[in-house]
């Protein structure tokens, strides 16, 4: 079954250890980046040197004012963004600790908006990140900062049992 690249849980294989460290199976079901998410939105994220990127396009299912994205949509994506940073850096788990979204132009629906993020610092567990998200055409849509913490595996859900 390796044309087909399929694990034997029937999920699709993933097809390089980057692309595992971006979209590991705990996260198969997050709303914003789960690709077995029924009602999410599957945003993809990789590596571009140290930075993580991605796209989305809105539809009208992500409106929040008539014919702009929500922007706590984006701000989820965001949240979700920042976190691959530790992710590529191998931490298994890390927690937001702290957020923050300046907005800079609306968002329009059906237009596509690309993201990046990149590590500031890391102190120990703490990750300090911060992102953009662009518009078509560069016109910068918002800003973010966010500090992550690690958990340590000792801590994880299911661990000890």
């Amino acid at each position: 079954m390796a044309a087909s690249r399929r694990s034997e849980a029937g999920r699709r294989a993933p097809r390089s250890p980057a692309r595992l460290a971006l979209h590991p199976a705990p996260l198969a079901e997050c709303v914003i980046c789960g690709p077995e998410s029924r009602t999410g939105l599957r945003v993809r994220f990789r590596r571009r040197g140290d930075a993580v990127v991605g796209s989305f396009t809105p539809g009208r299912a992500h409106q929040g004012y008539r014919g702009l994205m929500s922007g706590g949509l984006l701000a989820a994506i965001f949240d979700c963004l920042h976190y691959r940073l530790a992710l590529v850096r191998g931490v298994v788990l890390a927690v937001t600790a702290r957020i923050e979204v300046d907005y800079r132009a609306p968002v329009p629906l059906g237009r596509p908006v690309r993201f990046e993020a990149r590590l500031i610092a890391r102190r120990g567990r703490v990750f300090d990140t911060r992102a953009v998200a662009r518009l078509h055409g560069g016109t910068l849509a918002a800003e973010s900062r966010a500090i992550y913490v690690e958990i340590p595996p000792s801590r994880l859900p299911g661990a000890g049992r």
